[in-house]
């Protein structure tokens, strides 16, 4: 028998993968990728961030952030302004453009949630996503 961790490293692999190609094949017209689509969605939910912010939020390092924002930026679905509380970093905010996407983006979301998911339980989703997220702290807290 296979190690269950391989196992479940490997399906976890697989959807992550299989994900970002729906998600790019979904949002290709709208020139957004899927290492950029999670920046959008957290500042549609929080107005404005800094690079910092999303740095801890999804404990990725600031490098491969300034690339997606910087993309986001020139493709007008972001807007960086000086930060008033702290002169060295910016503030994040979403433009008119990105507000004209949203609806498209949570909808492509949905339509993979449905795909994957139609025919899972609530309750056995909620139950898979804190075991990965205890997991995943376990996994981050080796750094510290």
């Amino acid at each position: 028998m296979e190690n269950i961790y391989e196992e479940l490293g490997r399906w976890i692999s697989i959807l992550y993968r299989q994900f970002q190609i729906y998600i790019n094949n979904e949002l290709k017209d709208l020139d957004i990728k899927s290492g950029e689509y999670i920046y959008l969605i957290k500042l549609y939910e929080d107005q404005e961030l800094t690079q910092e912010d999303l740095a801890k939020i999804y404990y990725i390092d600031k490098a491969a952030i300034t690339r997606s924002i910087k993309g986001l930026e020139d493709k007008g679905y972001i807007k960086r302004t000086r930060n008033e509380r702290d002169k060295r970093s910016y503030s994040i905010k979403v433009t008119e453009k990105a507000l004209r996407v949203k609806k498209r983006i949570y909808n492509a979301l949905k339509d993979w949630d449905d795909l994957i998911a139609s025919d899972v339980k609530d309750e056995d989703l909620k139950y898979m996503s804190n075991k990965l997220k205890e997991m995943s702290i376990k996994a981050l807290s080796r750094d510290q």
